[in-house]
């Protein structure tokens, strides 16, 4: 289950109310889903968010300009949404492989393409549990006419079409590869 909550421009929010939000979309998504209360939810060393005495029930977040997500699943997850923005060519050299660089270089928008190629890859580092430490050179993606192919048979990849102003990307490790599994919420918080 995904939950997503879009932040207006000018409702700026300090660090402090963000990490109260998040908690509250966390604390909607575990009641929702599971009946169970945030005081469940525990950071690791690297940072990511698990469930005490729940490691059946798999959670990621993300946050960019304008909008916070949160994604839980029986199945390890990772989320990523970037506010859409020009490219920046440090990015570029940091995350793509051989194989990818030559097909970037082809593309029509390459901005679009590289914030891609970043959410992908940093879903799939969230849901392995590295998050940003991960090699993203090391992963490869390619878009084909079947939507996202990936040299990770482990795992499924998803592209949410929740608002123009952004790439949200999902990541689930799964053994079983499953069919229209993924279910959304948009949920709004006052």
């Amino acid at each position: 289950m995904i939950y997503l909550l879009r932040l207006l421009e000018e409702e700026k929010k300090s660090p402090e109310e963000l990490k109260d939000l998040k908690k509250r979309l966390i604390s909607f998504g575990l009641q929702r889903e599971y009946g169970l209360p945030i005081k469940d939810v525990e950071a690791s060393s690297t940072g990511s968010l698990y469930l005490r005495n729940h490691e059946e029930i798999h959670l990621s977040t993300t946050q960019t300009k304008g909008l916070l997500g949160v994604s839980l699943s029986s199945c390890p997850v990772g989320i990523d949404a970037e506010y859409r923005r020009p490219g920046n060519p440090y990015v570029e050299k940091k995350i793509l492989g051989e194989k990818e660089e030559f097909w970037y270089q082809r593309m029509q928008n390459k901005d679009e393409a590289l914030l891609k190629y970043f959410t992908l890859k940093e879903a799939y580092g969230k849901a392995i549990g590295t998050g940003l430490s991960y090699d993203f050179r090391n992963t490869g993606f390619y878009f084909g006419e079947n939507g996202i192919e990936s040299d990770l048979k482990e795992a499924q990849f998803y592209f949410l079409d929740y608002c123009q102003e952004f790439i949200i990307s999902l990541c689930v490790l799964c053994r079983k590869r499953r069919q229209n599994s993924l279910e959304i919420v948009k949920f709004i918080l006052p």
